[in-house]
């Protein structure tokens, strides 16, 4: 058996309630739909499937939360990793204002999957996202975005703040102002999947950890996955499988599409009560407008500072300390609070910056590449993703893929990163 990812001990781990019980398959079965990986995609997609009269089997290689789903910040944006601006440029008005409605209904099917099946207990907060310049460039450039979209889109964007007003919003006097926007929020995102994960099994959907799907092959009666435990035949196949999709050769097509890149967390120990009543005070996700992409928020009276860049295959007391460094430089008053959470995992990036989704072949479908912006959107793309298995439109505009787009050099993919990463931190610093 390859090796697994071993569950991220995290903030969300310690504070985490209890998943399904599950177990790995240890029997041949037969079934509908096999679905590879039991994330936030594969799980939206599994309800889907069920709705529609099908048996899915989620097959998940590890324990719940292991990949990003257990590990990401917990961010709900209505976001693209392109700006709109740059859709309209490249691909026409009507197409870039298709992607702003599917980014935003993305949101609204996470809340009302919440609302469907009564999932309390995951944290979630309608509590807006607040970008934050650092430079009156950045400033400029948020603001122009923000005019494009309410002239091109007619609708409000997000909401204009002077520095004065970040400062207020943040506790934090290094920002140039910002743009608040509405529709996001913050959640727990072990709790949440793990709510997902009960409400599959109470749907009476099979879902088998510690299952790793070795290899994949068609014939003319389906498909034929093969586990440790035992064999699956599948009618149809769901790849679900994200940035970690080269744990096996099984989904080696979908890996070839994505750069994982590692992303870093940090967690202070909780704030006194007066530099908790100062420090966020409204709660809301922030990102900054570095290239290299910083994001913070406030959980249970402790802050959370991510970030992008931390190289290599295992967690990096470098990067770690990289961003406590951007930590104490937006927050000074932080200086003598602990670190009590550090830990790491995967995003997926693609090479146009968008999801992927589409087929594979007649009886095999996946879902990928959320290029960071995943809690939300990922799950609205296996949702429709499964429609689309069933014979309904994807309706997921450029998501939706005729054939995945592959990186080129492949192999090269890890110097590409580390280029990639050491341009964008130049480029920051210069600025």
């Amino acid at each position: 058996m390859p090796p697994q990812p071993p569950a991220a001990l995290s903030l969300w781990s310690d504070t985490a309630s209890q998943p399904p019980q599950t177990a790995a398959l240890d029997r041949d079965i037969t079934c509908d739909v096999a679905i590879v990986g039991a994330g936030y995609t594969g799980l939206h997609a599994a309800l889907a499937l069920a709705a529609a009269g099908l048996s899915p089997v989620l097959l998940e290689a590890a324990d719940l939360g292991a990949g990003g789903s257990g590990r990401n910040g917990g961010v709900v944006s209505a976001k693209f990793r392109r700006s709109y601006p740059d859709l309209a440029r490249q691909h026409g008005l009507e197409t870039a204002r298709r992607m702003y409605d599917i980014a935003h209904a993305s949101v609204r099917h996470l809340q009302e999957t919440l609302d469907r099946f009564d999932l309390a207990d995951t944290g979630f907060r309608k509590s807006g996202a607040l970008k934050c310049a650092h430079t009156d460039k950045a400033f400029a450039r948020i603001k122009a975005e923000t005019d494009w979209l309410e002239n091109a889109f007619g609708s409000s964007a997000g909401r204009i703040l002077s520095s004065d007003e970040v400062q207020e919003e943040t506790g934090s006097s290094i920002f140039h102002g910002g743009i608040l926007q509405e529709d996001a929020g913050t959640i727990h995102p072990l709790r949440y999947l793990h709510a997902l994960a009960g409400a599959v099994t109470k749907q009476g959907i099979a879902l088998h950890t510690r299952t790793p799907v070795q290899t994949l092959r068609e014939d003319p009666t389906g498909v034929i996955l093969e586990t440790p435990g035992g064999r699956v035949r599948a009618a149809q196949v769901l790849l679900a499988t994200n940035a970690y999709s080269s744990l096996t050769g099984a989904s080696d097509t979908v890996a070839r599409c994505l750069v994982p890149f590692r992303s870093a967390i940090i967690a202070t120990e909780p704030l006194p009560d007066q530099l908790d009543r100062q420090i966020l005070p409204s709660e809301r996700s922030y990102t900054e407008t570095h290239r290299m992409m910083r994001w913070f928020r406030k959980v249970d009276g402790r802050v959370l500072f991510g970030g992008r860049g931390a190289l290599g295959a295992v967690d990096s007391p470098t990067a770690f300390r990289r961003l406590e460094k951007a930590l104490h430089h937006t927050f000074p008053e932080l200086r003598d609070l602990r670190t009590e959470y550090r830990w790491s995992g995967y995003v997926a990036l693609t090479l146009d910056g968008l999801p992927q989704a589409g087929r594979l072949s007649p009886n095999v479908s996946y879902a990928a590449g959320f290029n960071g912006a995943g809690v939300a959107m990922s799950g609205y793309v296996g949702h429709r993703i499964a429609g689309a298995m069933t014979g309904r439109p994807a309706e997921l505009g450029l998501i939706h893929r005729d054939r995945p787009l592959k990186l080129p050099f492949y192999p090269l993919r890890s110097l590409g990163v580390r280029a990639v990463t050491f341009g964008y931190e130049l480029m920051d610093m210069l600025e």
